[in-house]
C-alpha cells in the first residue's frame, strides 16, 4: 500500500447536494420564511428543505425538522417543524 493510499484511506468528499431520508429528523438553520407558503426554508449545501409549521421568528435559529419527502433529482425536500434546538452563532 502506497503512502498516499494509506493517508487517504477512509476519506471522501462531501457533496453540495446532500440527500435527506424521509422518516428521519435533522437539525438545520432556517434561512428564510415564506408567508405565502407558510413555511420556513433551510439551505443545506445546494439542497433546499421547506419546513411547514415553522414561523417567521424561527429564521436564524437552529431547528429540528422531520423529513417527509425528498426529491433527489432537484435536491428539494419537505419536512415538518419539530422544535427549536438552538440559536445562531451569528445572532447579534
Amino acid at each position: 500500500m502506497s503512502f498516499l493510499s494509506k493517508y487517504f484511506k477512509g476519506w471522501s468528499f462531501r457533496t453540495t447536494h446532500p440527500t435527506l431520508a424521509p422518516g428521519t429528523e435533522v437539525n438545520v438553520f432556517l434561512a428564510e420564511y415564506d408567508p405565502d407558503e407558510e413555511a420556513g426554508l433551510a439551505l443545506v449545501g445546494d439542497t433546499r428543505l421547506y419546513v411547514s409549521g415553522a414561523e417567521s421568528d424561527h429564521v436564524g435559529r437552529r431547528v429540528r425538522v422531520a423529513v417527509k419527502e425528498f426529491r433527489p433529482d432537484d435536491s428539494v425536500g419537505y419536512g415538518e417543524f419539530v422544535r427549536v434546538v438552538g440559536e445562531s452563532s451569528y445572532a447579534g
